[in-house]
């Protein structure tokens, strides 16, 4: 299956799912108005590569900012994640990377990680540049 890059937007975070290294990175802002549009599309990629996939894979997510819309949206790609790594047993890594100074971000990432508590999600604190 083909990688997925969508270029980052000035409301949307660069996406790069690469398919060799099974290293999937969600990257930037996610803030525009209509992110079922952005999103659908990624997820619909994400449904039918997972089907195929048997190999261990990582998500590494580092936002600037989100919405709450966004945040959804976040929530359907991880609950994906999460009955995949149940139901298969293959290994899926989710990083949550965030500013420690970003106390929305940060709470964002503890939330996920409180929520899903069959997915291993690890929270970096990455200072900013």
């Amino acid at each position: 299956m083909e990688n997925l890059f969508i270029e980052a937007g000035d409301y949307s975070p660069k996406v790069d799912f690469n398919t060799s290294t099974n290293v999937f990175e969600i990257v930037g802002d996610s803030f525009g108005e209509d992110t079922f549009t952005f999103f659908e599309p990624i997820i619909k990629w994400l449904e039918a590569y997972l089907k195929k996939n048997t190999r261990p894979l990582e998500l590494s997510i580092e936002m600037n900012y989100l919405n709450s819309s966004s945040f959804k949206r976040f929530n359907e790609l991880l609950s994906l994640l999460e009955n995949y790594h149940t139901n298969t047993q293959t290994p899926v890594k989710v990083i949550w990377v965030a500013n420690p100074d970003d106390d929305d971000v940060v709470d964002y990432g503890e939330d996920i990680k409180d929520y899903f508590d069959e997915l291993p999600i690890h929270i970096e604190l990455k200072a900013s540049s």
